[in-house]
């Protein structure tokens, strides 16, 4: 396993923070089309002496997902990205298929150890989303019409991922309910990913194996591992307490996953590929601007995640 991490804010100090507590590999969020952004993450990235390797979060895929119009543009605009991740030497692309084009949660000052702040879901509070995801369309999708899509996606740009030698991995849906707000959502189970990657076979066709949006649908989490683990290319280790319908997400060392359960499951299954922090509190003196993201609460991860792997 290589520890991985989002940095937030991307600046030299936070670079550097990242590379002391022994961050390997850094995860970019989508920087906009061309490769000119991506070339200057990854100048920054090596002169703080680690590598850059994944992109994750906000690539354009809306209407992809419900097949609205522009579909043709947002698929043309991925291949793109595919080819210019292979230009900087990037691996990994993770991508979801959420409806909401990203996760979404109901409070951002859920208390948390020693008043952190953390975020939380309540489906009764649905319709207060505090993150930055756009949102459904006005016309629903089935989900039948979410398979058939994500289907029609993959054969389209499996071939690019093999020739530009990147692999996508597919984050599941956030939070791991199968409607909400009236939408469908297809990507809430151990079963779903299986689903994913036999739907269209391909070493690129890849997971990305996200602990925090797993268990609160009463997925088993070392079971999957078992049973998805060469199929995973990235993992996003998080923590909470509660179920799919009201969570709230935790420090990495409290919350109601066994985390060190997780940890020696992928080292048992041979898992060499980048593993980060997903979604910690913010901590005193941090503005909570970016709920989940900040950077402190991610230091303190790292280390816990460390320990664990070196305990194997």
């Amino acid at each position: 396993m290589k520890l991985s991490m989002l940095v937030n804010p991307f600046t030299e100090q936070n670079l550097a923070l990242a590379a002391q507590v022994g961050v390997k590999e850094v995860v970019l969020p989508y920087q906009g089309p061309g490769v000119a952004a991506l070339q200057t993450a990854r100048h920054a990235v090596e002169a703080a002496g680690m590598r850059l390797t994944v992109l994750e979060r906000k690539i354009p895929h809306r209407r992809l997902v419900h097949r609205l119009p522009g579909w043709e543009e947002e698929l043309a605009g991925f291949k793109s990205l595919l080819r210019d991740m292979a230009e900087v030497g990037m691996q990994v692309a993770c991508y979801n298929w959420m409806p909401a084009e990203d996760w979404q949660r109901t409070t951002c000052t859920s208390p948390e150890r020693g008043g952190s702040r953390s975020t939380a879901f309540d489906l009764s509070q649905v319709d207060h989303n505090i993150t930055d995801a756009d949102g459904v369309p006005d016309q629903k999708t089935s989900a039948a019409e979410l398979w058939d899509n994500l289907e029609r996606f993959l054969n389209e740009v499996l071939p690019v991922a093999e020739a530009c030698g990147v692999s996508l991995a597919l984050h599941p849906d956030d939070p791991p309910l199968t409607v909400v707000r009236g939408q469908e959502q297809i990507i809430t189970s151990n079963a779903a990913l299986r689903r994913v990657v036999e739907l269209a076979p391909s070493p690129a066709n890849g997971l990305c194996y996200c602990t925090g949006s797993l268990f609160p649908a009463g997925e088993d989490l070392v079971a999957g591992i078992r049973d998805l683990a060469p199929h995973i290319r990235f993992v996003h280790a998080r923590n909470v307490r509660g179920t799919a319908d009201n969570f709230t997400e935790t420090w990495h060392d409290n919350g109601d996953i066994d985390m060190p359960a997780v940890i020696r499951e992928l080292s048992s299954v041979g898992f060499t590929g980048p593993l980060r922090p997903d979604h910690a509190p913010s901590m005193a003196g941090e503005s909570n601007e970016t709920p989940g993201y900040e950077m402190l609460g991610k230091l303190f991860a790292i280390g816990y995640l460390r320990g664990l792997i070196q305990s194997n």
